[in-house]
């Protein structure tokens, strides 16, 4: 809140720029990268149990490890760690896209693949963006030289 000209309080508008540099600082938190990568390993423990079958599992679980070890040790370490299952991720990347371009729905989850799509693709691109701003040292978890 804030006096206007008339000294009447009125509710501070965040300008452009403020909300450009939220969502920004959100995109980039390792965090958030990690929990909507927890969404998607909690989604393929499902598929595991529903339709591929418990040996599935064997990727799944290991992926899941790493996302876990991404949120909890941040930096440059946990950058590599969320680095791996990104990689992965862009190898599905084409296969997304035909999906949603094509909008039909897959065999075994039918139309929720189109809701899932979108997610995947907004994960992938939180991933990188907190994997460059935990390397270059610019998140907020980053270790600030001491003055």
């Amino acid at each position: 809140m804030w006096l206007n000209s008339d000294n009447i309080m009125t509710p501070h508008i965040t300008s452009r720029r403020g909300l450009g540099m939220a969502i920004m600082s959100f995109i980039s938190d390792i965090r958030n990268a990690a929990i909507a990568n927890a969404v998607i390993v909690v989604f393929h423990i499902y598929i595991a149990f529903a339709v591929e079958g418990v040996g599935f599992l064997i990727i799944v679980l290991p992926i899941g490890g790493l996302i876990a070890a991404a949120y909890l040790v941040k930096g440059k370490i946990g950058a590599v760690l969320l680095a791996v299952p990104t990689l992965g991720y862009l190898t599905v990347v084409p296969a997304l896209v035909e999906g949603l371009v094509t909008l039909s729905p897959d065999a075994d989850i039918g139309y929720f693949s189109l809701l899932l799509g979108p997610f995947w693709l907004f994960t992938i691109l939180l991933n990188i963006m907190s994997i460059i701003a935990e390397v270059r040292g610019t998140s907020k978890y980053a270790k600030q030289p001491s003055t």
